[in-house]
């Protein structure tokens, strides 16, 4: 079996769910940290114990250069430009997945989706264009996903599984 290169995991978002984007574009890094709750400890008989709590995930889109043709840039510089917190306006949908299957440019796979708070950390930075990097935080249950990306265009299809 062959090592799958970086690029066959794939994350996106959305605010409105119809309408995505890869991320990704502007960054040599992106990872979504699970930041998972463990604790271990040891009791009187010198036994171990380990507990899992579960995971509180996390993607840090930092750089993220403001684009007008990005369908996530007219949220992303309200919600900064006006310090928007409510659940409307920083509530979307994350997708992430493996793509593994390729045909004349459009590569191909299952993910999860659900939804996600995405939250502008800082809008300005430096002269490298306007940064508006964000954080995702996935929250609730997954769905299952057929993804289809389209490499010279970056048009995404999500279509949810039964």
């Amino acid at each position: 079996m062959a090592k799958l290169e970086r690029k066959a995991y794939m994350q996106f978002a959305s605010f409105d769910g119809t309408s995505w984007e890869v991320l990704g574009v502007d960054n040599d890094d992106l990872s979504k940290e699970l930041n998972p709750d463990t604790e271990t400890s040891k009791n009187v008989l010198g036994e171990t114990t380990f507990k899992h709590n579960g995971y509180e995930p996390e993607v840090s889109v930092d750089p993220y250069y403001a684009d007008s043709d990005s369908v996530l840039y007219e949220d992303l510089s309200a919600i900064a430009l006006e310090e928007k917190f409510d659940d409307t306006s920083i509530k979307g949908f994350y997708v992430d997945g493996i793509l593994t299957t390729s045909s004349n440019g459009v590569v191909t796979g299952t993910g999860k989706k659900r939804e996600a708070y995405i939250v502008p950390q800082s809008i300005g930075g430096d002269t490298a264009g306007l940064g508006i990097p964000f954080n995702v935080n996935p929250i609730g249950p997954m769905t299952n996903v057929t993804i289809s990306y389209t490499i010279a265009t970056r048009a995404v299809t999500i279509t949810v599984t039964t």
